[in-house]
């Protein structure tokens, strides 16, 4: 089928992983209209998504909403190395996405975090050892307020409302390549430059999410210590905080999409500039002179 419009999307983490995202949720005016979508793209085909409707009468401006969700950041496999956020994104892009929300979890680098407090980042450090210049091509991208601060706003609310109290706005998530955690020296090192949580998955959505005109905000669930600080973790307890979250990050995802304004008041869209053609003209022709020889 082809690609449905859509406003608004979710990305699906650890924060909903151990539920059925949204009818765990058991949240009025939430349907499901569509489920196992799967999309072909430049960049390979999609997995499974839904396509739900949010209705207007559970809407903060009255007006029925239709989300896009992903489960697990669009993965195919653990091993991460799959296009799967180029594909996501690219749907995005297609269905008219204007807003994102995004959930996971990470490690408490900032000592005072405890396992089970939620994050919501306002900026991050990439220590991705690979990146994607898909969307970005044609375009500059800054990263000044990464994340939305008005998104970011009502998700911390929404977070409020399921009994959240320790719920953290002004962190920054270190982001590291995948799938092994991370080591005490380089927890250490990372903490050294600020970081407060750490975790595998908010780049590139962050930058990609830029690259296509779209918001995003994000929570994450402590789910354990960094390696080497507060003590040691056993492995298996991060499920056990999963099951726990679950049900609640959902029902905060649908009440922000909720509540989302149709017009956007944010400075976002600023931080993201198409680059006159004329430049891309010469860089696409030095290109093509060095393939040459010449």
């Amino acid at each position: 089928m082809g690609i449905p419009k859509a406003q608004l999307a979710h990305i699906g983490g650890s924060g909903t992983w151990a539920s059925v995202f949204p009818e765990d949720c058991h949240m009025e005016g939430v349907k499901v209209v569509e489920k196992g979508l799967e999309f072909e793209t430049p960049y390979g085909t999609t997995v499974p998504m839904k396509l739900l409707e949010l209705d207007g009468s559970v809407c903060l401006d009255g007006k029925t909403k239709r989300v896009l969700t992903v489960p697990f950041h669009g993965w195919h496999s653990p091993d991460m190395a799959d296009g799967g956020p180029e594909q996501i994104f690219w749907v995005f892009e297609q269905a008219g996405v204007r807003q994102i929300v995004v959930e996971g979890s990470g490690g408490g680098i900032n000592h005072l975090l405890d396992v089970g407090d939620v994050v919501i980042p306002e900026d991050f450090m990439d220590f991705k050892k690979t990146s994607t210049s898909e969307f970005v091509r044609g375009r500059l991208i800054r990263m000044r307020d990464p994340l939305c601060p008005t998104l970011s706003q009502t998700l911390h609310s929404a977070l409020q409302g399921e009994g959240y109290g320790r719920v953290f706005r002004r962190a920054v998530y270190a982001v590291t390549e995948g799938p092994r955690f991370e080591s005490a020296a380089e927890i250490r090192g990372m903490k050294s430059w600020g970081a407060d949580i750490v975790g595998l998955t908010l780049s590139p959505e962050v930058y990609l999410a830029r690259a296509i005109g779209a918001c995003i905000a994000g929570v994450y669930i402590v789910s354990n210590h960094a390696e080497g600080q507060v003590g040691e973790w056993e492995g298996g307890s991060i499920y056990d905080v999963y099951r726990d979250c679950a049900p609640k990050i959902g029902r905060a995802v649908l009440r922000t999409l909720m509540e989302t304004d149709s017009v956007k008041t944010c400075a976002c869209d600023s931080y993201r500039t198409e680059i006159p053609k004329v430049i891309t003209r010469l860089w696409d022709n030095e290109t093509e002179d060095k393939k040459g020889g010449n």
